[in-house]
């Protein structure tokens, strides 16, 4: 249900990012502004045209500006201003020197972009400022195989996470079965970068997405629906889990991953159309999954939360819908809206 009401106190703005290109959904027209209230209605704004494919988008903490990932064969990243319901061009559009940008983080300080390259194999740190350009100012190119020869036949870089603590930069790589890691000490000159330093998982696992928890992170790993708790500071996997036994794997796993504030690790499974919860016990280093709820559409590519931790927000590709699925406790219990927009690849949270 969208409510036109749901905008004001108390709300948690998202940007959704969104297929332009029709592969997978209806064609959109943009990226759109949601809004969630702490009761879950929605209201979802008109599209913004920010150029072709904007798949995947980030707000940096720092500055507020909206940084995007055109998913192109030419890759390209931009960025943009926030002004309520507008945005404005903040740099001129950069490329990224290497094909299909699937993720996109801002640094700490929120000057520097750091693009994950699926196709290109590659991760790419682009100037963010007024009127500059955003071409790649410094790449890190991966390379090596995994077993799973029609999905692991080069790196796949498909995400980017800042790991503060330890100064680091946080890449899961689908096509090696590797957290790639980069040394940020050497910014803006140098992205440091070392094989041996990669922290490596059980073969096949197709690490997609982490989330960072103290010494700990946990990856959704696409290909063999596995979650693996990682020990950052041995640089090593300590465990993994299957995510659920209960449905036919169709060969397109787990997505998006987060962790709410009370240990439920949310992972979104294409293969089930749902989202599952599974309780991290950090000191036992285990994932236990603890509920399922189906989505009511398709190919849940991306998910977020409230600030509240009331509602999870889930976007599926598939169906041109949103679902807004209730939390208890962190742990999803139904679905209690769905918002129809086309092809809803990203949920970008406002801080």
């Amino acid at each position: 249900m969208v409510d036109s009401g749901s905008h004001g106190a108390g709300a948690t703005r998202f940007w959704v990012g969104a297929s332009t290109l029709g592969a997978l959904g209806s064609p959109a027209r943009g990226i759109r502004p949601l809004d969630i209230d702490s009761r879950g209605r929605a209201n979802l704004g008109d599209p913004v045209d920010v150029g072709p494919n904007p798949m995947f988008l980030a707000v940096s903490p720092a500055t507020g500006v909206l940084g995007v990932a055109h998913e192109l064969a030419d890759g390209r990243v931009s960025t943009w201003t926030i002004e309520e319901d507008t945005l404005a061009a903040f740099g001129r559009p950069g490329g990224t020197g290497a094909a299909d940008p699937c993720h996109v983080a801002f640094a700490e300080s929120g000057n520097l972009l750091f693009a994950a390259n699926y196709s290109g194999g590659r991760l790419s740190a682009h100037p963010v400022g007024p009127d500059v350009a955003a071409d790649a100012a410094l790449a890190v190119d991966f390379t090596g195989t995994g077993p799973n020869a029609s999905r692991q036949e080069a790196p796949h870089p498909h995400q980017a996470v800042i790991d503060a603590p330890r100064g680091r930069l946080l890449v899961p790589d689908l096509g090696t079965d590797r957290v790639r890691v980069l040394g940020l000490a050497g910014l803006p000159a140098a992205l440091d970068h070392d094989d041996s330093a990669d922290i490596v998982l059980h073969a096949g696992a197709g690490p997609r997405h982490l989330v960072v928890s103290g010494d700990l992170a946990i990856t959704a790993n696409e290909l063999d629906r596995t979650a693996s708790v990682i020990d950052l500071g041995e640089g090593r996997e300590a465990a993994w889990f299957p995510i659920s036994d209960d449905v036919e794997p169709r060969g397109l796993g787990c997505s998006a991953i987060h962790l709410t504030s009370t240990g439920i690790a949310l992972i979104g499974d294409r293969d089930a159309d749902a989202l599952r919860a599974l309780r991290f016990d950090a000191h036992a280093r285990t994932l236990e999954l603890v509920a399922t709820v189906p989505t009511g559409g398709r190919h849940p590519r991306d998910l977020e939360l409230t600030h509240d931790e009331r509602f999870a927000v889930v976007a599926d590709q598939g169906s041109d819908s949103i679902a807004v699925i209730a939390l208890d406790g962190g742990v999803p219990t139904h679905v209690v809206a769905t918002l129809e927009t086309p092809a809803p690849a990203c949920l970008a949270r406002v801080p």
